[in-house]
């Protein structure tokens, strides 16, 4: 009898195409790492890789308002729509719960201070090792030791974002994730990489400018843009690329001398992959090898956006936040990730003026955004296409899920297949997203994940399902076959039901039956549901918000 193939092996029968390796450091941390690295990435499958569409998302006629969501307009179709858009998936316990409270009440608690999850083990505090006394067996043992513990961080990640929390925190951290992309295949240091993904959680709704130096100055970015090679006599213009065109200015808001200079300042700054010689809390020289930055930051004057003088990296960052251009650029990616692919300019631009006017705070431009009239536009209602976590760890979130225990590698394999590894984004602009998410491998790849979180088997043994009636219950009224079908279609689709579909829907749940006979205690109801769900699961409107 043939032994059962795990999903990694049949990546790798289906993917003959080798990863990418091109964005290695062959010299770091030492050549003999780097060497081991190379070859145990070689060893694994590459991500499914996304298709890229050059069209334009269609053009959609949304209403051009600046002003605030009538409280009358506050239901429970506007409440899905906001939960849908803030967390990984709602329950209909929370969609209920929003529409019987207020807008104002339930931005508050969305947007409120939450206490910050503990790491997922204590090696996140370890320091660097000493590589260079370490044989080449020790070096590639630990190796292996980093890469699982990369896995560790991604599943402890992964498991936040199906909390039952009503907060947008795991989203907020994961939009800026996708906005700072950094690849932990190059990072390396798992410490590096829970350290990166922390301040994205702590500053997620702060202070942007606050966001911009620490990521800049964090060991991760550091490894990931190659700072720690950036010299007087060879500064890294692709770092300060990298710093303008895709985290603060965006692309025609700046010079290629502009890049130059910025390229200067940012000279002299290392990392160990824990330590770095520059603390940003103190804007100031920190740890033994400061005297690198002595001997390897160019201290001459500098011309940057118009202003002359002896720049550091910190310089650069402040002189970026006095262009009107930043507050545009990122209100105009918070607007994408959001609402929809093509921008209202003139909403951004008031997005834009709330960011500048309260010193680019990030909660006070998202309470802005959420409780526009905008942003509930009817014709924005499944409007964008779920990503792949919006799947997973939105299934598993909507269904009662979190507390189950999966098979190893369950949660990262699905994201792999569907080509939305957290911790490893594709290139430096992030996920592509929008259509991309569809293609002919992750399209089927997503309705086979939902069903077998549905039905705990298939494609993994799980040893737990759904329970489908317990969800079916939690709905206004589990008895009006008509009412349970409105209501579970809220839940799950983004788009609103129309008639030809809640007839469909019907038929998928009744089987034959008459509607005056349905009853969720009846006998067989509960393969009825269960029917139901996989239907509603296979469906396009499942795969919209």
């Amino acid at each position: 009898m043939a032994g059962k193939i795990s999903r990694r092996d049949l990546l790798k029968g289906q993917f003959v195409k080798k990863r990418s390796l091109k964005h290695l450091n062959p010299k770091w941390p030492t050549e003999q790492v780097a060497k081991s690295i190379k070859q145990k990435l070689s060893d694994t499958p590459p991500i499914t890789k996304l298709t890229e569409y050059s069209d334009s998302p269609s053009e959609l006629n949304i209403i051009s308002s600046n002003k605030r969501l009538r409280a009358v307009d506050w239901n429970e179709e506007t409440a899905a729509h906001l939960l849908r858009r803030t967390l990984f998936a709602p329950t209909f316990t929370e969609i209920q719960s929003a529409a019987n409270s207020t807008l104002e009440e339930t931005i508050d608690q969305l947007l409120s201070d939450q206490t910050l999850p503990g790491p997922p083990e204590d090696w996140v505090n370890e320091a660097a090792p000493d590589w260079d006394n370490l044989s080449e067996q020790d070096i590639n043992n630990l190796v292996d030791l980093y890469f699982s513990r990369i896995d560790v961080t991604r599943e402890w990640w992964m498991n936040l974002m199906s909390a039952p929390v009503l907060s947008i925190r795991e989203t907020m951290t994961l939009f800026w994730h996708d906005h700072f992309a950094t690849g932990s295949s190059k990072v390396f240091f798992p410490q590096a990489v829970y350290g990166q993904n922390n301040i994205l959680r702590e500053n997620c709704l702060g202070n942007f400018k606050t966001m911009v130096r620490k990521t800049t100055f964090d060991p991760a970015m550091m490894i990931w843009l190659d700072i720690i090679d950036s010299t007087k006599d060879a500064p890294n213009e692709n770092f300060a690329r990298e710093v303008l065109e895709l985290f603060t200015l965006g692309v025609d808001n700046y010079t290629q001398n502009d890049i130059v200079e910025g390229a200067r300042a940012f000279t002299g700054y290392l990392t160990d992959g824990v330590e770095t010689n520059y603390d940003y809390n103190l804007g100031a020289g920190n740890s033994n090898f400061w005297n690198y930055y002595n001997d390897n930051h160019d201290f001459t004057e500098k011309t940057f956006l118009g202003q002359t003088g002896n720049w550091n990296g910190d310089d650069i960052i402040n002189i970026i936040f006095e262009q009107s251009a930043t507050a545009k650029f990122i209100c105009t990616k918070l607007y994408q990730w959001f609402l929809y692919e093509n921008v209202d300019d003139s909403f951004v631009d008031g997005m834009a003026d709330v960011l500048r006017n309260s010193n680019y705070n990030i909660k006070t431009v998202m309470e802005y955004l959420l409780t526009s009239e905008h942003f509930y536009d009817p014709v924005l209602r499944g409007a964008i296409i779920k990503n792949p976590l919006n799947i997973v760890q939105g299934g598993i979130r909507q269904f009662g899920l979190h507390d189950k225990v999966f098979p190893d590698d369950f949660l990262i394999d699905w994201q792999w297949f569907m080509g939305m590894m957290p911790l490893d984004p594709p290139d430096v602009s992030g996920w592509p997203g929008y259509r991309s998410w569809l293609n002919s491998i992750t399209f089927p790849i997503r309705k086979i994940a939902l069903i077998n979180l549905l039905d705990g088997d298939g494609w993994e043994d799980l040893g737990f399902m759904t329970d489908v009636k317990k969800i079916a219950q939690s709905t206004t009224a589990p008895n009006d076959a008509e009412i349970l079908v409105k209501d579970l279609a809220l839940l799950m689709f983004g788009t609103p039901l129309t008639e030809t579909l809640k007839s469909n829907l019907l038929t998928a749940l009744l089987d034959g039956m008459s509607i005056s006979e349905w009853n969720i205690n009846a006998v067989g109801a509960e393969d009825r549901l269960r029917n139901l769900f996989r239907y509603m699961a296979r469906l396009p409107e499942y795969q919209l918000i």
